[in-house]
């Protein structure tokens, strides 16, 4: 991997990100893309060399990691990427459909004009995505679209518990139309009819069901594939 520039030059905007944020964002995106395994050890000592840092702050952001789920420690072998079984993946996905769909339907009276907007904007680019085969990026703009509608979500409890369970599906999510990329076009239709639904004020109980939905049409998407593949078992 590449040596990273001294972090005390790092600048996001005007504003300097912490020794310890840069670590940790620059790992969980190696986490998330994949460049980083399933079971792979983070080493103290390594990664402060490679960030040139001391090893204060990749302490720390390991322990971030940790408790997003996306890095196990264990005795007497260390920090390792976690792994999430098929298992795993399928019951924490059905979940957070119905908590997904619970939160737009509290959300969508309280959604404003901008919101809106940059839902429009948001669906533009996933569409722009998908015609340049850029199927990763697509996987962050799904993320970020419902992200956007959860913001005006009142039940902060909920949004924990939806952000909690998403981060450990994060890896399988990013990576998801990658796997299965006939799903993102018809992902793409529901997208822009959730939003259509929301512009038009649906009732709550039809956003429920459409977000929930739309959720467990990936979830058998991808059931679908480990069918064709079933030589081929899916850890992340």
């Amino acid at each position: 991997m590449r040596r990273l520039r001294p972090l005390s030059s790092v600048q996001i905007g005007v504003e300097k990100m912490s020794k310890t944020d840069v670590v940790y964002q620059e790992l969980r995106r190696r986490i998330l893309s994949g460049e980083l395994v399933a079971g792979y050890r983070l080493v103290i000592d390594q990664l402060s060399r490679e960030f040139g840092v001391s090893a204060i702050p990749v302490r720390e952001a390991i322990r971030r990691l940790e408790a997003e789920s996306l890095v196990d420690y264990h005795p007497n072998v260390g920090a390792q990427v976690s792994r999430i079984d098929e298992d795993t993946y399928e019951e924490v996905l059905t979940v957070l459909a119905r908590l997904e769909g619970w939160a737009t339907a509290l959300a969508a009276p309280r959604l404003i004009g901008e919101d809106i907007e940059r839902l429009r904007a948001i669906a533009a680019e996933m569409d722009a995505a998908l015609e340049r085969a850029d199927l990763p990026r697509y996987g962050e703009l799904n993320r970020a679209f419902h992200q956007t509608i959860r913001t005006r979500c009142p039940n902060r409890y909920l949004i924990e518990l939806i952000e909690d369970s998403g981060a450990k599906l994060d890896r399988v999510r990013f990576n998801m139309f990658v796997l299965v990329p006939e799903r993102a076009r018809a992902s793409l239709q529901d997208h822009y009819q959730i939003l259509q639904s929301l512009i038009e004020g649906a009732p709550p109980l039809v956003l429920e069901r459409l977000v929930e939905d739309h959720q467990l049409k990936t979830l058998e998407a991808y059931r679908q594939y480990k069918r064709r593949t079933p030589a081929s078992p899916v850890v992340f």
